[in-house]
């Protein structure tokens, strides 16, 4: 008996563990960040139409609200709706605006693609990849009822390994790139890779910068559901969706932001 009673103890403690089963969900805004989109294809930052669409149709059924970020912007004191959540695309591939796009209309639902400015119309170098990434008339053929843009670096670069000056002229770049070419913007930036300084004074010094260039929101990864009203303009975070999870992990981030628990 006593065996038998270790046993469960030891089981209960891994699924606790591993996937969280026994962690409450947690209230607050849930951050979905994706990247890829595919006919097929799907792996740790590609996901398939049909996994994509089985997820909206079940935020859809369940009644979910898709806020968008500008809401998050200008409405941060105001208490949420019971089930809430925003989506963020990072990257601006083409397949967003062929798969990503129809999906979101018919959804009705609003992401915001977070642009790596000086790749737009060329392929993704900083994986030494070349998938297509979105040029700025594509850009411009976006409804902005579905789709908003933020900022991305112009350069996909770490923003943990730049220095101070290389990263105002790239964010300086970014502005003025999507300004000649009349793309609206909001002033939140996803931090490419999720890096940012983490040293006390560094990223003291950091966020003073982010602030300065007009950066409301700073993007980073985290796993975890952001308390609201927002606390740390500079690190809020977003959940990674991955396509090659099963359907049962999407729906444990959703309400829990991790499946593990460490």
């Amino acid at each position: 008996m006593i065996i038998a009673l270790l046993i469960a103890i030891i089981i209960c403690v891994f699924l606790s563990i591993q996937y969280g089963i026994f962690i409450p969900p947690v209230k607050g805004l849930p951050i979905l960040m994706y990247h890829k989109v595919s006919l097929e294809i799907t792996d740790g930052i590609t996901i398939s139409i049909a996994k994509l669409e089985e997820q909206f149709q079940y935020l859809s059924v369940k009644g979910y609200t898709c806020l968008t970020l500008s809401h998050v912007i200008n409405h941060k004191d105001e208490k949420l709706p019971p089930r809430v959540f925003v989506l963020t695309f990072d990257d601006a591939y083409l397949n967003n605006f062929e798969y990503l796009y129809p999906l979101l209309q018919k959804y009705n639902f609003h992401a915001t693609i977070m642009l790596p400015v000086g790749y737009l119309g060329k392929t993704n170098v900083w994986d030494k990849g070349e998938e297509p990434i979105m040029d700025f008339e594509k850009l411009q053929a976006l409804d902005n009822r579905y789709i908003s843009f933020g900022l991305h670096t112009f350069r996909h670069i770490s923003l943990k390994d730049s220095t101070f000056e290389e990263i105002v002229d790239d964010i300086s770049k970014c502005k003025e790139t999507l300004s000649q070419h009349g793309i609206e913007y909001l002033p939140v930036l996803a931090y490419p890779f999720g890096a940012y300084p983490r040293d006390r004074e560094r990223k003291a010094a950091f966020f003073n910068l982010m602030n300065k260039l007009g950066i409301v929101y700073g993007l980073r990864i985290g796993n975890k559901i952001n308390k609201w009203p927002l606390k740390h303009r500079f690190e809020v975070k977003r959940i990674d969706i991955r396509g090659d999870e099963p359907f049962w992990k999407f729906k444990t981030k959703l309400k829990k932001g991790r499946v593990k628990m460490f």
